[in-house]
């Protein structure tokens, strides 16, 4: 899908970062909306919908979290993407973003041609074919790819998008070594680093919700699935 395809809204309350990455994503041929304002943000991707936000952490009246979980209660938002960018750091804030619904987390200052390759990573990642096999069933796990389900025991389970790409990626040579590496490239796009909870947290997110029988740890190396 050709970038003027693709619509991006950007929430920040500094609007010289609203100026300086609206313009790189314009020059990109990027259809650009952007907002200062938390709750007119949240209006503004019901009415564009958007396939994808970029949007700060630290925002007046709504912080960032908050305006993740409001777009993730609109069933029209579902397939949008949601990229936190900020200055904050730590681990928590990160797993706060993750657990809100967030597909990515981008930490500032970053360059905007670096900005802009992570962001149309994300949205080749998403806009990508799904792979011709599109169900697998294994011992009490059936993955349908077509509908994103899963089914764990016969019981019907939505995972959001990213949780469920990592399980079909494992589910398709179950018991081998997926490495950190592998996966931050397949899924993402690009090397997700030891430092970043990205992977951690949507693994901690499967199990919580399919036990841990499945996801097979192996420390400071990768995951595989077990059947």
């Amino acid at each position: 899908m050709p970038t003027n395809d693709f619509k991006i809204l950007l929430i920040d309350s500094d609007e010289e970062v609203i100026s300086t990455v609206a313009s790189s994503l314009k020059n990109e041929g990027f259809s650009v909306f952007c907002s200062t304002n938390s709750r007119y943000a949240i209006q503004l991707a019901a009415t564009e919908l958007p396939h994808l936000v970029l949007v700060d952490l630290l925002m007046n009246e709504l912080d960032g979290i908050d305006i993740c979980l409001e777009l993730r209660q609109n069933p029209e938002l579902e397939n949008t993407l949601i990229v936190f960018h900020t200055e904050r750091n730590e681990d928590y804030s990160q797993i706060a973003a993750f657990n809100a619904g967030a597909d990515d987390y981008i930490i500032k200052p970053v360059k905007p041609r670096v900005l802009i390759s992570r962001l149309k990573a994300l949205l080749k990642r998403h806009s990508s074919h799904q792979p011709e096999i599109d169900k697998t069933t294994l011992t009490g796990l059936t993955i349908n790819r077509e509908r994103y389900l899963i089914y764990l025991e016969g019981v019907e389970i939505i995972l959001p998008r990213k949780e469920f790409e990592l399980l079909s990626l494992l589910s398709t040579s179950p018991r081998k070594l997926f490495t950190r590496k592998e996966i931050s490239q397949i899924i993402w796009g690009y090397e997700i680093y030891a430092k970043n909870r990205t992977i951690d947290v949507h693994i901690r997110k499967l199990r919580e919700k399919l036990g841990d029988r499945y996801i097979k740890t192996i420390k400071g190396i990768g995951y595989s699935l077990e059947i």
